[in-house]
């Protein structure tokens, strides 16, 4: 596996969220508990999905596949989710389906040994010789170990950094990248809601 080291910057408890997952439906969407620093209380079960990155479908190629990767990286850990809104929802953090928009780092402890990375645009390997924590960008490791696109109809300031990534996983075909030509996902949904309205004229035509 790849890690993709980052620095998301300082942030107060009104500009982000701390939260542990519950359950990770897909390679792009999960459940979380959130700490709610007035109450200081967790609130329970909050849907996220990730801003800038779209996993294949459950019912693609490699659906299963990239929820498992996602789920290895962040069940039932605690992590920095930075929301995200869109000119698409009013640049609201909340997508049509009633899920937080976001951006996710883990913080966790790397230890001795050897480790592969992807950082600066730069893929590379080496030994960590003292154990120490590391903050990780997770919708970039989801797009460099080739289990997620960079979500394309949207601009957004690291689009460059995240689509070199993409190219970097395309080029060692990591992944669903292993496809010669693996479908989009939003290609994919296309292609059911045409498929979806042909069946309902055709069964109104019986």
């Amino acid at each position: 596996m790849i890690i993709v080291p980052d620095d998301p910057g300082l942030a107060g408890p009104d500009d982000v969220f701390k939260a542990t997952v519950r359950k990770v439906f897909d390679g792009d969407g999960f459940l979380a508990s959130v700490w709610h620093p007035y109450r200081q209380a967790w609130v329970e079960r909050v849907p996220f999905r990730f801003a800038f990155i779209d996993a294949p479908e459950m019912a693609q190629p490699f659906g299963q596949e990239a929820k498992d990767f996602l789920a290895g990286l962040i069940a039932d850990k605690e992590l920095r989710l930075d929301p995200v809104g869109k000119e698409s929802t009013g640049y609201m953090p909340i997508d049509s389906y009633k899920r937080v928009l976001c951006m996710a780092f883990l913080t966790e402890q790397m230890d001795v040994g050897t480790v592969d990375y992807y950082h600066e645009g730069k893929r590379g390997g080496g030994s960590v010789k003292r154990a120490r924590p590391v903050t990780r960008n997770i919708e970039l490791e989801m797009i460099v170990n080739g289990w997620a696109w960079v979500a394309e109809q949207y601009t957004f300031d690291r689009e460059t950094e995240y689509f070199a990534a993409q190219d970097d996983a395309r080029r060692d075909r990591r992944g669903l990248w292993a496809m010669d030509n693996p479908e989009p996902p939003w290609s994919f949904k296309r292609r059911q809601r045409r498929r979806s309205k042909v069946s309902e004229r055709q069964g109104q035509l019986i």
